[in-house]
């Protein structure tokens, strides 16, 4: 599949848009931005997994539950920029940097590592990987970086 400038640029805003709705408290609006059977692997933070939760609801259902119960902390704003997309078989993956501004003016920075699909409703990220940025020149090398 090759992806177009309509695919890449509904990629980009996709991305964008989680972070206006984390910044807005909009978590029951993240079906607009995840897939119904979401995974996100948050293990580098030092968080476990979601559980799966109930079998008869999407675990995109649980990662919404769990997003009201955590709440924003104390996060201002959530930004996303550098946002690289490329193809990956009949979808795309897509690389991002992070930078979460906390109410007492300090900083923390990490990289979305994406999986995207295709549905009916347009472009959804399926899986999602956050790594922390605490080591100058220790980022992740995703291999678009590679010649």
């Amino acid at each position: 599949m090759s992806l177009t400038i309509d695919d890449r640029l509904e990629i980009h805003e996709l991305i964008a848009l989680h972070g206006h709705l984390c910044d807005a408290g909009a978590y029951d609006r993240f079906g607009e931005v995840f897939a119904s059977d979401l995974e996100v692997d948050v293990g580098d933070l030092g968080r476990r997994q979601l559980p799966a939760g109930d079998p008869s609801q999407p675990r995109l259902a649980t990662y919404i539950a769990a997003a009201h119960r955590i709440g924003p902390g104390d996060t201002l704003a959530l930004h996303v920029t550098s946002t690289i997309v490329r193809e990956d078989g009949d979808g795309a993956r897509a690389w991002s940097k992070g930078l979460a501004v906390k109410q007492d003016g300090s900083a923390a920075s990490f990289t979305y590592e994406d999986q995207l699909v295709r549905t009916t409703q347009g472009w959804r990220i399926k899986k999602r990987k956050v790594s922390p940025r605490r080591e100058p020149g220790r980022g992740v090398e995703p291999l678009i970086l590679r010649p």
